[in-house]
């Protein structure tokens, strides 16, 4: 190489580098832009100027991770995966792994979903939010494991009745693994430890969820009036609840209440005609009014 050459090379490096940083501006511009936008409530506004500063920088992690947000805001999940995966290549941050998990099991992808949620736990174990997040995905596939998490969980926040509520689901769903009569009393001691928890997140603040929760609990430990009383309450604050009215017609047919058992399958199969249990339920009402 010529001693002329050598001399153009640093001029070179100085170009390239200051073509890099002209990029790096643009696409900070862009990105605060879309920060405005955001918060101004522009949300088309804020991810057109996401994607202008991703055009700019590819590698801008800030940038994948904020418009992966706005896209699960939109309910675009597989849009938000994009980027979120990107994000979290880039810049393994826990609430990236955390927004990005929601999005998987949003988009039904489920196990990636709890794959992601427990690396956010892992990477912030003093994150009540991402921990207990993980652990209530947990409560299907391990309930033992689950209420160990949301029991550490529920210390750190007491007060806070989605912890609460999801712990006392833990528990009752634990008395499924515990076949046999061998098992009954402890069966009952995680039933009433649920019964416990699920009336102080009501306390905390009610919701028809709750007391459908609480309602098959004491269906549960065979108290029929205590079940119903909760099951119409929750239809009450939610009269679409379909799952409460197919329960509580049966619970109406177990205490002889034909009249009540009667309206609630229909209200099931006014909100359900197609529903697999729809079969079931009008035989139900056949069986009920032959009884009449």
């Amino acid at each position: 190489m010529t001693t002329k050459a050598l001399a153009i090379l640093p001029l070179l490096a100085a170009l390239v580098l200051g073509a890099g940083e002209a990029r790096a501006d643009r696409a900070s511009a862009h990105y605060h832009a879309a920060m405005a936008a955001k918060r101004a409530g522009r949300i088309g506004d804020a991810i057109a100027e996401l994607k202008k500063a991703l055009a700019e920088r590819d590698d801008y992690a800030a940038a994948h991770y904020s418009i992966g947000i706005l896209y699960r805001r939109k309910q675009q999940h597989f849009r938000a995966i994009i980027h979120l995966e990107r994000a979290a290549k880039l810049s393994p941050h826990a609430r990236v792994y955390y927004s990005l998990g929601l999005s998987y099991y949003k988009a039904g992808q489920k196990k990636k979903g709890i794959a992601a949620l427990r690396k956010a736990a892992e990477l912030d174990p003093k994150n009540t939010q991402y921990v207990s997040q993980w652990a209530i995905l947990q409560i299907r596939r391990d309930p033992a494991k689950a209420i160990a998490m949301l029991e550490k969980a529920r210390r750190a926040q007491p007060k806070n009745a989605d912890i609460t509520h999801q712990l006392g689901l833990a528990y009752r769903r634990a008395t499924m693994r515990m076949p046999g009569k061998g098992n009954k009393a402890r069966r009952e001691s995680y039933l009433r430890k649920a019964e416990g928890l699920i009336k102080s997140s009501l306390a905390m603040g009610e919701s028809a969820n709750r007391h459908f929760d609480l309602a098959v609990v004491y269906r549960r430990l065979g108290e029929a009036r205590r079940a119903i009383r909760h099951y119409e309450a929750a239809v009450r604050l939610d009269p679409k609840f379909a799952s409460a009215y197919w329960d509580l017609g049966h619970m109406y047919t177990q205490e002889k209440r034909a009249d009540e058992a009667i309206a609630a399958f229909n209200k099931y199969l006014a909100l359900r005609p197609s529903a697999k249990d729809a079969k079931v339920a009008r035989q139900r009402l056949k069986d009920l009014r032959k009884k009449k």
